[in-house]
């Protein structure tokens, strides 16, 4: 079956015709009424002002190349792009606004290999990913039917395609009387995605596996090296009668800070909660009371009576208390008051005083999991058991690390030397048969090439305006600025700080009255917290400058004359 394509005379789309250069216009406006004053400037015919081209070369202050950069909204600018539609046909004729069903731009990120293009797929955004030079509509839904045969559909598709910025049409006249069609529209410079379809090639998920073990003591680890070889001497028994190795110490925080290793519905941690049900606590006195043929038994097979002999684990079970993974679950059972965390800490706090693991002679036995005095159990790894942590801890990490990632919203415009970016307008305009087609700009009218700045950058930050009080106001009227809600309980903590002695752990540590849940309203004078904010903050800068020399980059003050008001005549 033929069909027939309905053209319309040929739509173009060209430099807007203030524009001394052949791509798009970009102008920046550095206030937020930016849109009105494009208006009045394009109606007043103000094309020698700074943000019709002249702000281009202050903002060529990239650390890679002379590529402009263009500040972002949090810095007080806002920048639109501007082109001109016309009929391609002598005379150039501007397109008449009813022609035109909708028109846009697209965002293009400049690469050696080509563009890159900014998806979305079912209204959620993809990231970048490669296009060719654009000729199709953006969006996928309007490409199904160009020639119109097909019934219009009744539901509204989710937006799929290249992601669409609107551009919306004025008619001016030019400084001749000519009609010309401009279209304009907001550039935005923000956006996120997630990326879904993380994958760690072979070097990172190395680099991976050894960060996991990085800080860890054999055999748990590479910390004093990576040339480490099993010692059954020394490497087998990690607790004994309830105190543990520094390299267990150092393993058990790793479990119980990193990885909640114990916490209930934590299926992240299946593997390692598997590894750690087959290591047992022992009873080191058990085999006094083991009946007297067992022990001439194990004598006869074996000449010893260590009941950590793995190489005969028949015996073994007769010994064992309860697993690893049973003990951290009990401990984690008490949630905030789990015995373990505060084992921890203070086992950290000795560590620290000690300088180092390593050199702490007597670490503190293990608690038992009621928080009742301590274990008197031991425990002791086997070689494979051994191995099989190291590579748990790598693939935990890996895990955790790519969960991460899926969760973290990724910028849409990044500060990379190979981030630069392009501006691509179309329109799509209809013939007297109310049938539709689209014209891309061609490389003479596409905007100029651009880099977006980051949100800390000092080069695009802008002076803000923010009034000290006076001294005079800090002993006036009531404390009604600053209001926070406060929980009874939270209230009882500040309310049981001592100004003089400041915050300390008997004042966290005990239960607090919830005051009959009763909450309360705490308002502070603004001025006051406006001169503490100021006094610490030049405290702390004075203080790190003995670190940092920053000094001549973080102040300067210059006097602010004041500003004589307009008279009346």
């Amino acid at each position: 079956m033929m069909t027939k394509r309905h053209s319309l005379h040929d739509v173009k789309l060209q430099p807007a015709f203030f524009e001394n250069g052949q791509q798009a216009t970009l102008l920046r406006y550095l206030d937020p009424d930016f849109i009105n004053r494009f208006q009045q400037d394009i109606q007043q015919q103000r094309f020698n002002a700074v943000q019709f081209g002249r702000w281009l070369e202050e903002e060529r202050h990239s650390q890679h190349d002379r590529h402009p950069v263009l500040r972002l909204p949090t810095h007080r600018a806002f920048h639109i792009v501007c082109c001109e539609v016309a009929c391609h046909r002598p005379g150039m004729p501007a397109l008449d606004p009813q022609k035109i069903s909708s028109a846009g731009f697209v965002i293009r990120k400049e690469k050696p290999t080509g563009q890159q293009a900014w998806i979305i797929e079912e209204g959620e955004a993809v990231g970048w990913q490669s296009r060719q030079r654009p000729v199709a509509d953006p969006d996928i839904n309007r490409r199904l039917c160009p020639n119109g045969l097909l019934q219009k559909r009744t539901s509204s598709p989710v937006f799929s395609g290249e992601e669409v910025h609107p551009l919306h049409p004025v008619k001016v006249q030019d400084s001749k009387g000519k009609c010309r069609t401009l279209l304009f529209g907001y550039v935005p410079l923000g956006g996120f995605y997630y990326e879904r379809n993380v994958q760690f090639d072979t070097s990172d998920v190395q680099d991976i596996n050894n960060l996991a073990v990085a800080n860890l003591p054999w055999p748990f680890g590479y910390s004093n090296g990576a040339n480490q070889t099993w010692n059954p001497d020394q490497d087998r028994i990690h607790l004994d009668r309830g105190r543990p190795t520094a390299a267990f110490a150092e393993l058990l925080m790793q479990l119980i800070h990193r990885y909640h290793l114990g916490e209930e519905d934590r299926a992240d941690n299946q593997q390692l909660e598997t590894l750690c049900d087959q290591i047992y606590f022992y009873d080191p006195d058990a085999w006094r009371r083991i009946p007297i043929y067992l022990l001439k038994m194990q004598k006869m097979r074996t000449g010893i009576h260590n009941p950590f002999d793995f190489s005969h684990a028949e015996f073994i079970p007769v010994y064992r208390t309860t697993s690893l993974i049973d003990y951290l679950r009990l401990c984690f059972a008490d949630k905030e008051n789990n015995p373990l965390v505060r084992w921890a800490a203070q086992v950290s706090d000795l560590a620290d005083a000690a300088g180092g693991m390593n050199r702490l002679g007597n670490i503190p036995a293990l608690p038992l999991h009621n928080g009742q005095g301590s274990l008197s159990d031991s425990l002791a790894f086997t070689e494979s058991q051994a191995e099989s942590m190291r590579s748990s801890l790598g693939q935990r990490l890996r895990d955790l690390t790519l969960a991460t990632s899926l969760e973290i919203p990724l910028p849409k415009f990044a500060q990379g030397p190979d981030d630069l970016f392009r501006i691509i307008p179309f329109v799509r305009s209809v013939n007297d048969e109310r049938h539709e087609q689209i014209t891309w700009a061609d490389q003479n009218c596409q905007s100029t090439t651009f880099r977006v700045a980051a949100t800390f950058d000092p080069e695009a930050s802008r002076p803000s305006l923010i009034p000290m009080p006076s001294m005079r106001d800090l002993k006036r009227g009531l404390a009604k600025g600053a209001s926070i809600l406060t929980p009874g309980d939270t209230f009882s903590l500040v309310n049981s700080l001592k100004f003089k002695k400041g915050i300390s752990e008997d004042t966290v540590s005990g239960n607090f009255d919830l005051g009959a849940g009763i909450q309360w309203i705490c308002s502070f004078s603004l001025p006051v917290i406006t001169i503490v904010a100021m006094i610490l903050l030049m405290i702390m800068v004075s203080l790190l400058n003995i670190i940092f020399f920053w000094m001549p980059w973080v102040k300067i003050c210059l006097p602010f004359p004041k500003m004589p008001k307009g008279s009346d005549g």
